[in-house]
């Protein structure tokens, strides 16, 4: 055959021609498959990479949004710890031992103080000069006084005995009417109706708006208002708060006129359940009754448009 032909006339030359083509041919396919290997082993390591990394990022948004859930909460609670604090600092400022007690008795003990050097008769010197007297000599010393009503008193006292939160007993009944309506009644009727729920489920959050990124929330601009207008009100107001109700992700910017008003309430309400928790145990009834008339007060100054804000 011609093939034995070719080897043998290839034979002085050292390897045939032919088997070394064979041999060549079998390692570039052997070296074939092994890029085919690679190439495979490649990709499915690259997607391997691709699903790790894909699993890595979704696990640390999922740990930032938790983080950055707990941080809104956290800061929703600061307005409303502030203000049990402010409710605790009332309660060990109107305790007995405290020296704030007797600032009114020297003021209105009518006795003069001492003061060093010549004092000249002020009516001598005006008959001599021809001068009316000063009307501030002859004006009267006005201090504030107050006497305890005896319904107002024996309607707490029969709360204080059994402390509740029911809004139908006498006591709340009439705090109710005279304040707390009055004073969460807004333009935004059914928004004040919201949030008075949510102070009885003490499940209102107040927070400033300039330490927070603004919100996307579902509902409308108009219920929610903005940093220049009030939900509560719809006037267009520099709004430095807003509120929120528990979990939820609606926000509703308010004035600080209309914060006081719903911060005025809270103050009544933190002070009323640290009595019914049993937390109020070193004033006895008419001191607990004269907190909750200042309460009470601040309630109406805020009804009527008197507020302090927060610079």
């Amino acid at each position: 055959p011609l093939l034995q032909w070719q080897e043998k006339e290839c034979e002085p030359f050292g390897l045939p021609w032919f088997s070394e083509l064979l041999l060549k041919d079998e390692e570039c396919e052997r070296l074939s498959k092994v890029r085919d290997q690679l190439g495979q082993e490649l990709e499915e390591l690259t997607a391997s990479l691709f699903q790790e990394a894909h699993k890595m990022v979704r696990e640390a948004n999922v740990k930032q949004a938790n983080a950055e859930k707990q941080l809104k909460e956290a800061l929703g609670k600061i307005d409303v710890l502030q203000a049990e604090v402010q409710a605790l600092k009332t309660l060990v400022l109107s305790s007995p031992t405290s020296p704030v007690g007797e600032l009114p008795s020297s003021v209105g003990g009518g006795k003069t103080p001492f003061r060093k050097g010549h004092s000249r008769n002020k009516s001598t010197s005006s008959a001599i000069l021809g001068t009316q007297p000063d009307p501030s000599a002859t004006q009267p010393i006005v201090r504030e006084c107050k006497e305890v009503d005896s319904q107002l008193f024996s309607e707490f006292k029969a709360w204080k005995e059994e402390p509740t939160l029911d809004r139908s007993c006498c006591f709340l009944d009439r705090v109710y009417r005279e304040d707390i309506y009055p004073c969460l009644t807004f333009s935004k009727s059914e928004l004040g109706s919201a949030i008075l729920e949510a102070v009885e489920q003490n499940t209102l959050s107040v927070e400033p708006v300039g330490f927070q990124p603004l919100p996307v929330v579902k509902a409308s601009a108009v219920e929610c208002g903005g940093p220049k207008k009030c939900a509560l009100s719809g006037q267009t107001k520099t709004c430095k708060h807003r509120i929120k109700f528990g979990d939820s992700s609606n926000y509703y910017y308010v004035s600080p006129y209309c914060r006081y008003r719903i911060t005025a309430v809270c103050n009544f309400f933190t002070y009323i359940r640290y009595i019914h928790q049993g937390l109020v145990k070193q004033q006895d009834a008419e001191q607990m009754f004269w907190e909750v008339m200042q309460l009470r007060r601040e309630m109406s100054f805020a009804k009527l448009g008197y507020y302090k804000d927060q610079l």
